[in-house]
């Protein structure tokens, strides 16, 4: 009976990993989220995890989407520019964070 259980198990482990494999990539990290937008600012948010474990190229690229992502946001109201305001990290939890980058939309 063991050795019957035991293909089952390694399959399972085998689904497990293959699944997780694609979880947590830099790409789904550097994707720019908008978490906030009132005309008057736009709040994006990189990422599903630390940004702090990517490369600086990687960051770069993240930060590049997120500005180009709030220009078009701040264009579809009143105010057409978006301006860098400020930047922080939330925790999620006790080891995941995210970062939020506020644009302020200008004329």
């Amino acid at each position: 009976m063991i050795i019957e259980r035991r293909p089952a198990l390694y399959l399972s482990a085998l689904a497990l990993s293959a699944g997780l494999a694609g979880c947590g990539t830099p790409e789904s990290m550097t994707e720019p989220i908008v978490s906030a937008f009132n005309e008057a600012s736009v709040e994006i948010q990189l990422g599903q995890g630390d940004m702090g474990f990517v490369s600086e190229e990687v960051r770069a690229q993240a930060v590049e989407k997120a500005d180009a992502k709030a220009a078009e946001i701040c264009a579809r109201g009143p105010n057409r520019r978006a301006e860098f305001a400020s930047q922080r990290r939330v925790s999620l939890s006790q080891y995941v964070y995210v970062t939020k980058r506020l644009y302020l939309c200008l004329k």
